[in-house]
């Protein structure tokens, strides 16, 4: 058979001319089928996985370490900055690089895993200096913070409906720690502090939390925002 178009000859097993695509017709030659005279091409995906970039990245984060620990021990009368600088490294590997190992990493999982890291690295940095401001102002700083971020994570990805809520929830929360860390900076550091600047963020953030809750609360409000927001 011959392309009725461009006239090149065909195989009795095509149905289309692979030059110009046309349909092939010809009520005269009964059509036998048959296999293909070439086998069909499939793209290979040369795209490198994901596990393998991740390898690569964790290579790269110990050879980093490895750096600084031969930094440490070759040049002379520069001892303990290291420790600094490995775990400042392993800390942002943590925050950073270990989610990417899964598919859909969970934040309810890694949002506390990642202020214990956080709060790992201030113990630390506590330790060598003999700083002696873990106990009072790190750990229940952090861990109230903590505390917080987990909450709100954890509603943001379980509830279905509320968000308002939860934004008004979480605003009012801030505020309210501002004021717990200024507390913890005067008793821990020995800093004469009357409630002087954490009031404003307080003030600000219970302001702004109520009227998200009270737009949640009065549903006329809430759709003449949507109309007007685009929601």
């Amino acid at each position: 058979m011959f392309c009725v178009k461009c006239g090149v000859e065909l195989a009795d097993s095509e149905e289309r001319c692979p030059l110009c695509g046309t349909k092939v017709y010809n009520p005269e030659i009964e059509r036998v089928v048959t296999s293909a005279p070439y086998p069909e091409f499939t793209a290979k995906d040369s795209r490198m996985s994901k596990r393998g970039i991740m390898l690569i990245v964790t290579i790269l984060f110990c050879a980093l370490i490895t750096q600084l620990l031969i930094c440490e021990l070759s040049i002379p009368r520069t001892k303990g900055w290291a420790g600094y600088a490995v775990y400042g490294v392993a800390l942002f590997y943590v925050l950073v690089a270990l989610p990417m190992w899964f598919r859909k990493p969970n934040p309810v999982i890694f949002v506390p895993c990642d202020f214990a890291a956080i709060l790992a690295y201030l113990c630390y940095i506590n330790y060598v200096t003999k700083g002696g401001w873990f106990l009072s102002f790190a750990l229940p700083a952090v861990g109230v913070l903590a505390l917080i971020a987990s909450a709100a994570v954890t509603l943001f990805k379980y509830l279905h409906h509320g968000y308002l809520y939860v934004c008004g929830g979480v605003l009012i929360a801030n505020g309210f720690y501002t004021v717990l860390l200024e507390y913890l900076i005067s008793s821990a550091f020995d800093v004469r502090s009357s409630f002087h600047w954490s009031l404003f963020p307080l003030i600000g953030c219970f302001i702004i939390g109520m009227g998200f809750i009270i737009i949640s609360i009065c549903k006329p409000i809430k759709e003449a925002l949507k109309k007007k927001l685009f929601f």
